[in-house]
């Protein structure tokens, strides 16, 4: 949550600049530098255990309708870090979402630093999947049908937060529907091709905040994530996961250690 008490309160990290968010899950008070910095940590440690990057890599983060914000913030991130190592990003994403990154002009900062490509699925943005396990298995289901887009990538990155995966699970649990393949494969390949999820480990809310003081948060407003239809089931899930990441962070970040069992 963010921090809006006085007087200033200092980050806990690096105890010299003042903190605005407030990170419920450790109890740590975070200024913009630390958070990123910490979020940055999470994005190159997924790759630790999935894939060894060779000299020079292109690395594809898609974009799906449902999750705009989040997978925005991941390639303006990822475009930071492969600027050190020679690396390309390669956003792929429908046509719709590129184009509505374009018209907010926040593709200027996707290519500041120059490393950047787009592959777009042509096909248009139909419906919104609330069911977050269902918008997770139709991002997987785009890469497998556009192989093209992948081909010369070493890595492919979907932006499904900690938040997501828990409701995931609890959506295949209770209501029994998708499966669990993508979030126990602990190598899933698309098409020969590894696929990461970088914020497997971090909270919605911290990518919300950061998001939020880079003027990011506009791109939640997009006309095709404004679903007129509601699932309630999903509805009360989602709920369930935000009242036990305040309330238990713990929990929440030891929930899918159970995911073995259930997948039986």
């Amino acid at each position: 949550m963010l921090l809006t008490t006085n007087p200033k309160i200092p980050c806990t990290t690096c105890r010299k600049r003042e903190a605005f968010y407030y990170r419920q899950s450790s109890g740590e008070k975070l200024c913009l530098v630390c958070l990123e910095e910490s979020l940055e940590t999470h994005i190159k440690h997924s790759f630790s255990k999935k894939v060894k990057l060779g000299k020079n890599p292109v690395i594809t983060v898609y974009i799906p309708a449902e999750r705009i914000l989040e997978g925005f913030l991941l390639a303006f991130m990822l475009t930071k870090i492969e600027k050190k190592f020679g690396g390309i990003v390669s956003v792929v994403s429908p046509k719709e979402v590129l184009e509505t990154i374009r018209e907010r002009r926040l593709n200027e900062y996707l290519e500041r630093n120059k490393n950047i490509q787009y592959g777009v699925l042509e096909k248009t943005v139909k419906g919104f999947e609330c069911y977050t396990i269902k918008s997770l298995e139709k991002a997987v289901r785009d890469l497998e049908g556009n192989p093209e887009l992948i081909k010369d990538s070493q890595a492919a990155l979907l932006p499904y937060t900690l938040t997501d995966l828990n409701e995931a699970f609890l959506e295949h649990v209770v209501l029994g529907i998708g499966n669990l393949n993508i979030l126990l494969a602990e190598e899933y390949l698309v098409n020969g091709v590894p696929l990461i999820l970088p914020y497997a480990r971090v909270d919605r809310l911290d990518v919300i905040a950061l998001s939020h003081v880079l003027k990011f948060t506009e791109l939640s407003n997009a006309e095709y994530t404004l679903s007129k239809t509601t699932c309630r089931a999903s509805k009360i899930i989602k709920d369930l996961i935000n009242q036990i990441s305040l309330e238990h962070p713990e929990l929440a970040h030891s929930m899918l250690k159970s995911i073995k069992f259930f997948s039986y």
